[in-house]
């Protein structure tokens, strides 16, 4: 039987990083506010990754942030490269601003978190898997919950926030939401965003008052 390039590559980093023998829970608390990308768990969407989080933190001047990745693998949780997926597995690694973050510094499974094995549900509609972008934007809703079941915030009062599909933006924030707005307003030069996460701040002050 003859493997691609791709299969191979799937393969090999859907299984570098295995899940623990037991059910993963809360294993990573984020202490500081940043974003968190979503890209495939394949060496050129970990290289996409980590290229555009450290870009994205760079110009919000943040200190890290979360890399999230995604396997579809079939009923036995093997990792496919092609054909309708059954199941994802979700993995998660924390990016740190500087130094510039590159493949090799997170080419390491200690540095991993495995998140958990989720089914996708059968009336769930989405493209087979190798129909990429497709497939990653009908799955990251189903990601997203899980970062959001199985990551810790330090900080009660700071909050999830995501986006969807091609969206402009990060496809995860996690911070106050006046800081989300302030961030938003800057990256895309939209007074309206300002001016709501400064009536948030405001909110807060008087609560806190």
């Amino acid at each position: 039987m003859t493997i691609t390039p791709q299969e191979s590559e799937v393969r090999n980093w859907a299984t570098s990083f295995l899940p623990p023998a037991s059910s993963p829970g809360q294993s990573l608390t984020l202490r500081t506010p940043g974003y968190v990308e979503i890209k495939p768990h394949t060496l050129s969407g970990i290289r996409s990754g980590l290229a555009q989080l450290g870009a994205r933190l760079e110009k919000a001047n943040l200190q890290s942030g979360v890399l999230a990745t995604y396997v579809g693998t079939d009923s036995r949780g093997n990792p496919l490269s092609k054909g309708v997926a059954k199941y994802l597995r979700v993995y998660a690694v924390v990016v740190n601003a500087k130094p510039k973050p590159t493949l090799a510094a997170y080419n390491q499974p200690g540095r991993w978190h495995y998140l958990g094995f989720t089914k996708l549900e059968p009336t769930m509609s989405h493209p087979p898997v190798d129909h990429a972008p497709a497939f990653g934007w009908a799955v990251e809703p189903v990601v997203q919950q899980r970062v959001k079941l199985a990551v810790a915030l330090a900080t009660p009062q700071r909050k999830w926030t995501t986006a969807g599909g091609p969206a402009p933006g990060p496809d995860m924030t996690y911070s106050e939401l006046a800081d989300f707005y302030r961030e938003l307003a800057r990256e895309l030069r939209d007074p309206l965003y300002a001016e709501l996460a400064s009536e948030l701040e405001a909110m807060a002050d008087r609560e806190v008052a």
